[in-house]
């Protein structure tokens, strides 16, 4: 499974813990989508939230995660940037309607611009990559159609 979408399903904290458990070991998971989901449960138990950040620490595959409009506090802004300056993977993430503060937000935006740059620019290398090696296929099949002409004409 490479993308999960459960916007508006009440899920709680205890699925965003779990979620977080979760996304420590999982290696294919690219999209997670929990938005509006009460995560802290109108912005009264964070517990859910505080375990869920973690993952951030030993997850290298997740590339998006919106988890806008679930009442997150300040102190879940601060551990994001904290967690998100050692992550080098995450490059999108909408945090909206949350209760982050300035500086939390623009460190963020910060880590997620350095994050997108260092993605693009191993997708550019694999790309050159790919295309180096179907320029030596097709040289490797033209010397090969030249030498059986060859062989044809003797």
């Amino acid at each position: 499974m490479r993308k999960i979408e459960l916007e508006g399903n009440s899920l709680g904290p205890k699925c965003a813990a779990e979620f977080g458990r979760s996304l420590c070991h999982n290696k294919a998971l690219k999209y997670l989508d929990l938005e509006n989901n009460q995560l802290t449960v109108g912005g009264t138990e964070h517990w859910g939230i505080y375990q869920f950040v973690e993952f951030l620490d030993h997850n290298d595959t997740l590339l998006s995660l919106n988890l806008a409009n679930n009442d997150l506090d300040e102190k879940c802004g601060q551990m994001f940037r904290e967690k998100l300056e050692n992550n080098h993977t995450l490059i999108d993430f909408n945090f909206a309607q949350n209760y982050f503060t300035m500086e939390d937000s623009r460190a963020i935006q910060s880590f997620l611009q350095r994050n997108k740059a260092e993605f693009d620019y191993e997708r550019l290398k694999e790309w050159r990559e790919r295309k180096l090696m179907r320029a030596e296929d097709e040289a490797l099949r033209r010397q090969y159609m030249a030498e059986n002409a060859e062989k044809m004409q003797d």
